[in-house]
């Protein structure tokens, strides 16, 4: 069972209710990828990713986050995070200007890639 009675409350067949803005961000769609690079390509493809995390984020109205996080356990490896407001959004990532320039010129040095893609059942935040 759903309420949603105005901004209150949603709750669940498990048995809790959570705030409404604890839910907001529900049902996106979460793209990761792990890509790796050779340790001499690996500051350049840094500097190529928060580019094109930058650029996702400003110009594509349907990218919630793009974050970046580099792998203290994984040397010469980026993972990404990234939120968008459902698959067709991602399908318009892949297809803008700054994603084929940075795919274009990201290919020839990345080494290794693997991900996800799925829904996001659930997100908390602390309020603002």
């Amino acid at each position: 069972m759903r309420r949603t009675l105005p901004g209150i409350i949603f709750c669940g067949l498990l048995g809790f209710c959570l705030p409404a803005a604890a839910q907001s961000p529900a049902h996106s769609y979460v793209v990761t990828v792990d890509f790796g690079t050779a340790p001499e390509n690996f500051e350049r493809f840094k500097v190529m990713m928060a580019e094109n995390a930058k650029a996702s984020v400003a110009n594509e109205a349907g990218c919630q986050q793009f974050n970046v996080y580099e792998l203290a356990t994984t040397p010469n490896h980026l993972f990404l995070y990234e939120v968008y407001d459902d698959e067709a959004a991602f399908q318009q990532h892949l297809a803008a200007a700054h994603y084929k320039h940075f795919k274009d010129t990201s290919d020839p040095i990345i080494t290794s890639r693997g991900g996800t893609r799925g829904i996001m059942l659930v997100a908390y935040r602390k309020p603002s």
